[in-house]
């Protein structure tokens, strides 16, 4: 048994298991993939693909616990000792119809010809239980220099699965690799054919990019291809700098909506538009949702900031307080959790000033002032000193407002209870019982009309 040592050992003895009670079938089998590659880069592995001389329905009658993953490209699902384990046929594929997936799949007995399929040399290495390599394509040595190699001919790779363009970059981005001259050659010969690529399977390969350790070195390859101009959804360009690089990744890659709000503001999308466009991405309604509190709540606390400053200049007053309670009206509309991201990306981003051109674009981030960078540490203290953040955390009811004012219920009750949110958390009043009430009872003619 191989002593992996970016493995738990738990799944490495696992995975053992699976590879001695094949091989002792009479099979050939070997550990393949991306697992390989990372093991062999010292990063950590977290599943471990098998490929094997038995076929799919062998290889259901050998295990206990299998799921028939895909059977028609040879994939079976072993589950050993609770783990899942993929375990694949030998193949190799022809007839790329739709430049995405193989039109044909011929199970074949010799595991060269299931590597030769595959799409980058680093990706096209195996490893037997004992810890031997089989890298015919020379996958080791790519790793070593650096490089992103297709296997075989770059234009045929990229002509049988399109998406492997974008797949070249994300390895390029995340290893701080290059891509290989032909390689690159080829991605640019073939750049028009990622038009036939579903958009969530582009849009999901962005997004480990942005996530990755090197993003900036991802968009400027994206960038230089011109790949993007040719996806089923325009991306606007821009310039990268340096300094954006820096800033980019300074940012922390989770919660993701961080990186993503920033890349949205930088890339200028219209307000109007903005999420229209992520929609188009087909990026999930939560993370939608996130990525643009952060910049909504971004425009509007500079826009209240700078209406303030105006007035100061004329009133000679300070914008302290205007500014407190302008943020916690907004931390109210959007949430604590966002204010409290919009901190973070702001802490790091507000050392630089970038501009933006269009009043119907998105302001660039970091065009804080720096009477706004000044604020920042006490906005920290304003977002965790808000003592409420709904309704149902008033010490009323809806009931209670009812009776006070004597009224029938309606949708002023909801209004009435959201400006005593307002009140209480800008500390105008104690969120008890008896203070709510008595607010209610001064100003019993107004609230509702």
């Amino acid at each position: 048994m191989k002593q992996w040592k970016q493995v738990e050992r738990a799944m490495a003895e696992a995975a053992d298991k699976v590879l001695e009670k094949l091989v002792h079938e009479g099979y050939e089998a070997y550990y393949v993939g991306g697992s390989v590659r990372d093991e062999w880069m010292g990063r950590p592995v977290n599943d471990l693909d098998i490929t094997t001389s038995a076929r799919p329905e062998q290889v259901l009658n050998m295990f206990e616990r299998t799921v028939p993953t895909g059977m028609q490209h040879g994939t079976v699902t072993v589950i050993m000792d609770q783990i899942p384990f993929e375990v694949t046929t030998f193949r190799k594929e022809t007839g790329y119809e739709d430049h995405r997936r193989p039109s044909e799949v011929e199970f074949v007995q010799d595991v060269e010809q299931d590597l030769k399929r595959r799409d980058f040399t680093m990706n096209a290495m195996a490893m037997d239980r004992a810890g031997r390599l089989i890298d015919p394509f020379g996958g080791r040595k790519d790793i070593k220099e650096g490089l992103v190699r297709c296997v075989g001919k770059a234009d045929e790779r990229f002509e049988e699965d399109a998406l492997r363009m974008l797949r070249a970059i994300r390895f390029a981005s995340i290893f701080n690799f290059v891509p290989s001259v032909r390689t690159w050659q080829g991605l640019i010969h073939n750049r028009a054919s990622i038009q036939y690529i579903a958009v969530e399977r582009i849009r999901a390969e962005l997004e480990k990019i942005i996530a990755g350790p090197h993003p900036l070195r991802g968009l400027e390859l994206l960038e230089r291809s011109g790949l993007m101009k040719y996806t089923k959804i325009a991306m606007k360009s821009s310039a990268i700098s340096k300094s954006e690089a820096e800033l980019l990744e300074k940012l922390p890659s989770s919660p993701a909506a961080l990186r993503w709000s920033y890349i949205v503001q930088w890339f200028q999308s219209e307000v109007k538009d903005l999420e229209l466009w992520l929609k188009s991405w087909t990026f999930p309604s939560k993370m939608i949702e996130a990525i643009t509190k952060i910049i909504y709540f971004d425009l509007e606390i500079r826009d209240c900031h700078r209406k303030l400053e105006q007035d100061r200049l004329h009133t000679r007053q300070s914008d302290y307080e205007g500014l407190r309670r302008a943020w916690i009206t907004l931390q109210l509309k959007y949430g604590q959790v966002t204010a409290s991201h919009w901190l973070v990306r702001e802490r790091l981003l507000s050392t630089e000033k970038l501009t933006g051109n269009s009043e119907d674009q998105i302001s660039t981030p970091v065009e804080t002032s720096q009477n706004l960078t000044f604020y920042l540490p006490i906005m920290q203290q304003w977002c965790t000193e808000v003592p409420l953040h709904s309704a149902k955390e008033l010490n009323i009811s809806g009931s209670d407002v009812i009776v006070q004012v004597g009224r029938p219920a309606g949708p002023w009750v909801s209004e009435t209870m959201q400006r005593l949110v307002g009140l209480v958390a800008a500390g105008d009043l104690k969120n008890e019982r008896a203070a709510l009430l008595e607010e209610l009872t001064k100003v019993e003619n107004g609230y509702g009309k």
